[in-house]
């Protein structure tokens, strides 16, 4: 685990009300959320996608720091899980130990990708801990996406992650529940949306993500968590416009709005299901202005206050 990272900002004043993110982590032993850093190209290399996601745990912290605290909430930030060279299943197993560490300790991990191979490693933290402490409850996948994430390769990429967790699924005979949300027709092979049918997924498309569909696409959301215990969700930062994410792996044509996923994300919250959660694809590298990482730091902001 890298530790390197110097939690600093701006300070306001004295008192509760002038906090801000950086004054409040690791400063109580106990934590509601758990930051976990997961510094990783090797899936995305491996995937034949342009290179930098490794460095956004930091960059994101970056953007954190300064976010204001609005409630009462305590916040660890355990370290960053860095990839070695080609190790990357070692550093997906690193990062599952550490998130179901954290759930045993009774935090809510939130991982800071890294390529979406983070994914694996976030989704089987969890498995291991329900498979450990509550075997019986099921587990939902809902990922904010514009790819499936389903490849069918020889070894781990950041497009296999959610084809290793149907297939982890498999192995322990519990159900596969996969609700992507994004997908766009350009960006997917045939194949995929054949495999996507055949492991019985759920999926909204990116041209159906419109301000004056929300109501239908929160019953849909309703739908789908209602069938499941605990929820893991993934934000791959390529989901949306590449005016608001430019510093991405792959870059969206269209890609979808803040309008329409803001709400949709408070709708998932107020399930109070959520256990683990994660950003994907920050790619500093490409970025203009930290918009993305801002980006990033801006869901996982409104992830945590209400």
């Amino acid at each position: 685990m890298n530790h390197s990272f110097t939690w600093q900002g701006r300070k306001d004043g004295e008192g509760a009300e002038h906090l801000r993110i950086h004054q409040l982590v690791n400063t109580t032993p106990r934590a509601d959320y758990a930051l976990i850093g997961f510094s990783s190209d090797e899936g995305v290399k491996r995937n034949k996608g342009r290179l930098g996601a490794a460095d956004a745990p930091d960059s994101i912290r970056a953007q954190l720091a300064n976010l204001p605290v609005h409630q009462a909430v305590t916040i660890a930030d355990i370290g960053t899980v860095v990839c070695d060279g080609s190790k990357l299943e070692q550093a997906q197993a690193e990062l599952a130990e550490q998130v179901e560490r954290s759930l045993k300790q009774g935090m809510k991990p939130i991982v800071l990708g890294g390529g979406h191979e983070v994914a694996f490693g976030s989704f089987s933290g969890l498995f291991q801990y329900l498979q450990n402490h509550e075997p019986n409850k099921k587990i939902g996948i809902i990922n904010f996406d514009a790819h499936f994430d389903l490849r069918e390769a020889e070894q781990v990429t950041s497009g296999t992650p959610f084809l290793n967790a149907a297939k982890l699924s498999e192995q322990h005979q519990q159900e596969f529940n996969y609700l992507c949300i994004g997908v766009a027709k350009h960006s997917n092979t045939k194949v995929l949306f054949e495999t996507a049918d055949r492991l019985n997924c759920t999926y909204i498309y990116d041209y159906e993500l419109q301000q004056q569909n929300v109501e239908t696409l929160i019953e849909k959301l309703t739908a789908f968590t209602g069938k499941v215990d605990y929820l893991y969700i993934t934000v791959d930062l390529d989901v949306f416009s590449a005016s608001i994410a430019p510093g991405v792996s792959a870059p969206a044509v269209k890609g979808i709005d803040l309008s329409v996923f803001d709400p949709l994300l408070e709708a998932i919250k107020e399930t109070g299901k959520i256990k683990v959660f994660d950003v994907a694809e920050c790619n500093p590298r490409f970025d203009l202005d930290s918009r993305t990482a801002k980006l990033a730091a801006y869901i996982i902001f409104n992830y945590i206050f209400d």
